[in-house]
């Protein structure tokens, strides 16, 4: 590294090479500490925090990882990013992936979950092999990648679980959607599924049979 590299990199600068070069790829912001410097160009709207931002950092078909940036933030963007559930598009070194930097002039990406990631791929085992029960859904949120076995899209669930014999309960849990089954995810849709109730969070819905039950109801 050069001089000047180091110059602009205390000063939350980035390297001009990994914006141009570097892999587009989606960053979840778990954390973010502003380090007391502040870079200005006149008005606010070109003043940035330098801060260390870290990041969960996905890529197309490559496991997880988290890197930490230095970067100039722009003050504007501050708040959203440390809203808890802030999403930005990074740029990240194809050849190191310690080397991260936030893209805040692209559009975050929908990426592809590497094979063997967590929970990629127990829906299917547990339509096989689950307790049939009901899932009402209370809340969905789209979670920006696709699974790496059906190629769908990931969706976050908020559902109450209703089973014959059992307690009602509420839990969280991502399933892929095919799209003809998006038009089911409203609050309130009550949808078959299959759970192991013995881990409240290992949920599937059965979205084949959901929607010949919605097509039978529209009928």
């Amino acid at each position: 590294m050069g001089f000047m590299d180091k110059i602009r990199e205390m000063g939350g600068g980035v390297s001009p090479e990994l914006l141009q070069n570097g892999i587009l790829a989606r960053g979840e912001v778990l954390n973010i500490q502003q380090t007391g410097m502040q870079v200005s160009h006149g008005e606010i709207t070109n003043t940035r925090q330098v801060c260390d931002v870290l990041l969960a950092v996905y890529m197309d078909n490559t496991p997880e990882f988290q890197a930490t940036v230095h970067q100039g933030i722009p003050v504007l963007l501050l708040q959203q990013m440390a809203s808890g559930n802030a999403v930005v598009a990074v740029r990240v070194d194809p050849n190191d992936h310690s080397k991260v930097a936030i893209d805040f002039d692209s559009e975050v990406p929908t990426v592809t979950l590497a094979a063997g990631q967590a929970n990629v791929g127990s829906a299917a085992q547990l339509l096989e092999t689950g307790t049939p029960v009901r899932a009402v859904i209370i809340a969905t949120e789209a979670l920006g990648v696709k699974s790496s076995k059906s190629g769908e899209d990931m969706y976050a669930f908020q559902v109450t679980i209703l089973c014959d014999g059992q307690a009602p309960y509420q839990t969280q849990m991502g399933n892929p959607v095919p799209d003809n089954a998006k038009p089911l995810l409203f609050p309130g849709a009550n949808l078959p599924a299959k759970a192991d109730l013995t881990q409240k969070d290992h949920v599937a819905i059965d979205w084949a049979a959901a929607v010949e039950e919605f097509s039978h109801t529209k009928a």
